[in-house]
């Protein structure tokens, strides 16, 4: 949603996460994404749909 341009309240509203982790988010997606995975059960399938 960032990359298409949304606003941090409208992807605030949409996804539940508070604006100021959406503002971390787009301010370095890459640590944000690091960090995820670190949380992330082991052995579990982010891409597989429940």
């Amino acid at each position: 949603m960032l990359a298409m341009g949304a606003g941090t309240s409208e992807i605030a509203k949409a996804t539940g996460l508070t604006r100021q982790t959406v503002i971390r988010i787009g301010k370095d997606p890459v640590k944000a994404d690091q960090t995820l995975k670190q949380w992330e059960p082991q052995g579990y399938d982010m891409q597989r749909k429940c």
